[in-house]
């Protein structure tokens, strides 16, 4: 990970307790049936609110620091995930592909995404 990504993400922890990897949980094939996307019922965002809670609540033994997700490099959905609180890993698309060695010349076709669950 570049320096300034990464200490922009060891920003909100104490010098003692940065490390080279963090407690994380990570989201995989989250969606919501195209049915109810777009009804006032807000589903997705319940959806999340449950999974941020369930990781913040006392009983939860995991140890997680962050949620994270390697989101579909699409508008809608990068757009969702920011609403919900969640940050690019990597400030650009261009930073991301060369430390995961993708072509400049080739898409992105996800994005990482993590969520600090004591900051927010």
């Amino acid at each position: 990970m570049p320096s300034n990504d990464k200490n922009r993400l060891q920003r909100n922890i104490v010098n003692p307790k940065r490390g080279r990897s963090y407690p994380a949980v990570l989201i995989g094939r989250l969606g919501v049936n195209r049915e109810y996307q777009n009804i006032p019922s807000h589903v997705g965002r319940q959806l999340m609110s449950f999974i941020k809670d369930w990781f913040r609540h006392e009983d939860n033994k995991t140890g997680c620091r962050f949620i994270v997700v390697d989101a579909y490099n699409e508008e809608r959905v990068l757009r969702y995930y920011e609403r919900n609180g969640f940050v690019p890993l990597y400030k650009t698309e261009e930073i991301e592909k060369q430390y995961y060695d993708i072509p400049q010349d080739e898409p992105l076709r996800t994005r990482l995404l993590y969520f600090d669950l004591k900051k927010n």
